[in-house]
């Protein structure tokens, strides 16, 4: 299945925000990858500087796509989103990082796995998470 996800890194004209969107796949075996894509068209970013760009991603069964989005304050606060779509393009579960703690928003609990482990992958600092499930 082809799946159209957003990649994107910018900044303000300050420098003082910043949005940074990754493509991320999962295998059912625990093995966190970055998306490779088949076909990608500019689209605007959320900032004057940087880049922004539409990857259509090609998904096995066995696997799921992770989009990550996160945003950087004034104040150098994160926060973001985190959405697992499966190989048939729709989204499973979707996790919003605030304050250091990952909460779930919507889907089954039972694709939480998912979250923490793309969490570790990328180091993110996490006090408390709160998907539904004991992870």
């Amino acid at each position: 299945m082809k799946l159209k996800l957003i990649e994107e890194l910018s900044k303000s004209r300050s420098g003082r925000h910043a949005v940074r969107r990754l493509i991320l796949i999962v295998s059912r075996h625990k093995d966190v990858r970055s998306a490779k894509c088949s076909e990608t068209k500019l689209v605007k970013s959320v900032y004057s500087r940087g880049w922004a760009r539409e990857c259509v991603v090609e998904l096995g069964e066995d696997e799921y796509a992770v989009q990550v989005y996160l945003v950087k304050n004034l104040y150098g606060h994160v926060k973001g989103v985190i959405e697992v779509y499966r190989s048939d393009g729709t989204m499973v579960f979707r996790a919003v990082y605030r304050r250091l703690k990952l909460r779930r928003s919507m889907g089954d609990p039972k694709y939480a796995w998912i979250v923490k482990l793309v969490a570790d992958y990328l180091k993110l600092p996490v006090k408390r998470y709160n998907l539904g499930v004991i992870v």
